[in-house]
């Protein structure tokens, strides 16, 4: 009894670690996956990792300086992971934390909107806005932030100044300080010349990338493709990058080394499985904007979960970091994934506007507002200056040739 006791529990055991690698592989980029591997070699002697083909950077010297970075340099995550391991919190709010903080891109801000991130990691709003809180209030302070503007009042906050002017001047006036409009900063806000200098001192010493002098793992590493996506007798062919996945091979003859070599190998091919599925009923979801170059259409991760019959979590894993190469193009696959095809379709609407305008006269957000509504497109001018930015597009000033 006591045998079969202790079989059982050796099982579960095995079976419980197999699972927690397959997860932490499946969100691995490829780059990651590497790194991982290469390092499973060094402190297990009895494998070998075998590519088929010899991985090869564009250039030597990134990859060097990208390991110079990781020896001088310390991470983000890293940093932020053993503050969290000193709060008093729930589980819950460790894991949203977690989640968080891999979605910090390389300036310390959060890659997403608020609520893409809230539905893409499946959490209440309620647990979710708390553990953003606490987030942004562990150093270096600033990180967390949406945009600099949510950057630089998460530092007010901090730093418990409470001066309304300066906030003012933060939420509205960034761009005409670093154009040296000061005479229009100070009739907007009602101060002196000396006040707004002083206020732009202060502004000044606030960080506007706090992860400056850290490293954001996921960002500094150069970008190897998952998936091809290929158009082949018009017909969407998506296939998977075999050159970079390796074999496992057993170099001591021994049950350790063996088991390893087993469980790695049944990981990664999960892992390819599971990404192949994925991508594939994505990217045929979104064949029209591949083929006509037409609107992307909404697409939610509940949904893909619920065709697949896989849990929302491996979507998430599956789609974390992944890139694919398209024609020419390296795309995050992500990319793919719209919230909300209403959007999608006004910011469509609104780089058609601009592509149109008159280069020497851009056309303000309250104008592009104006030819919107004209068109029956209902939306706030906030949400137009909020578009306009996820599209990379500056404001007309600096749009002006």
């Amino acid at each position: 009894m006591d045998l079969k006791l202790r079989l059982n529990q050796s099982l579960k055991l095995g079976l419980s670690l197999e699972m927690k690698l397959s997860i932490d592989i499946l969100k691995m980029s490829l780059k990651e996956l590497k790194d991982f591997l290469k390092e499973k070699e060094q402190i297990n002697p009895g494998i070998e990792i075998v590519y088929p083909k010899q991985i090869k950077s564009n250039s030597a010297e990134i990859e060097s300086y990208i390991e110079n970075i990781s020896e001088s340099e310390e991470s983000l995550i890293k940093f932020l992971e053993e503050q969290i391991g000193y709060l008093n919190v729930s589980k819950e709010i460790k894991n949203i934390l977690e989640y968080l903080i891999n979605n910090l891109d390389e300036r310390g801000y959060l890659d997403g909107t608020l609520e893409s991130l809230k539905k893409d990691g499946g959490y209440k709003s309620s647990l979710f806005k708390e553990a953003l809180d606490i987030l942004r209030g562990l150093d270096p302070l600033g990180v967390g932030a949406f945009n600099l503007i949510d950057c630089l009042k998460i530092q007010l906050l901090n730093r418990g100044i409470k001066n309304k002017k300066i906030e003012k001047i933060i939420e509205e006036n960034l761009e005409d300080i670093a154009n040296k409009n000061f005479n229009k900063v100070c009739l907007e806000r009602k101060i002196e010349l000396s006040t707004l200098n002083r206020y732009i001192e202060f502004i000044k010493t606030l960080n506007p990338k706090p992860a400056r002098g850290y490293y954001v793992n996921k960002k500094t590493k150069y970008i190897i493709p998952d998936i091809f996506v290929d158009i082949v007798n018009g017909e969407l062919v998506i296939s998977l990058n075999e050159e970079d996945i390796p074999k496992i091979k057993v170099r001591a003859d021994s049950r350790e080394s063996y088991n390893l070599a087993l469980t790695l190998e049944r990981s990664i091919q999960k892992r390819q499985k599971t990404l192949l599925r994925v991508s594939n009923y994505i990217l045929n979801y979104q064949k029209d904007f591949i083929f006509k170059n037409g609107s992307l259409k909404t697409l939610k991760i509940k949904d893909i979960a619920y065709d697949l019959d896989l849990h929302e979590s491996t979507i998430s894993r599956a789609i974390k970091d992944k890139f694919l190469k398209r024609g020419k193009r390296i795309e995050s696959l992500k990319k793919y994934i719209v919230l909300d095809e209403k959007s999608q379709n006004i910011k469509v609407e609104i780089l058609k506007i601009i592509e149109l305008e008159d280069k020497k006269i851009p056309l303000s957000d309250e104008k592009i507002l104006k030819i919107l509504l004209k068109k029956g497109v209902e939306i706030q001018r906030r949400t137009i200056a909020k578009y306009r930015e996820e599209l990379g597009i500056p404001s007309s000033r600096s749009r002006k040739k």
